[in-house]
């Protein structure tokens, strides 16, 4: 399911996405975090449960788990939109 974002904070990558489609894209959004934001609980979380993706065999609920984990960090930043 798609997630909208909101427009780039001040002093974040210029590469800010208007929205992240996929898990690779979600992946890719959380690397490209400076490191002290990545570093936040939430973004820690997110980045777990998106490697849980990433490694070969998913298992049951890996995606939702995905989501929910991406969504929360993304609201917990008030970059989330919708």
């Amino acid at each position: 399911m798609p997630m909208k974002l909101k427009k780039a904070p001040p002093g974040l990558t210029p590469t800010f996405p208007s929205e992240i489609r996929t898990a690779q894209a979600a992946i890719k959004f959380v690397n490209s975090l400076d490191p002290k934001t990545r570093a936040k609980l939430h973004w820690r979380l997110a980045a777990s449960a998106l490697a849980a993706l990433d490694t070969g065999a998913i298992r049951q609920g890996a995606y939702d788990r995905a989501n929910k984990a991406m969504r929360n960090a993304l609201a917990t930043e008030c970059w989330l939109a919708d």
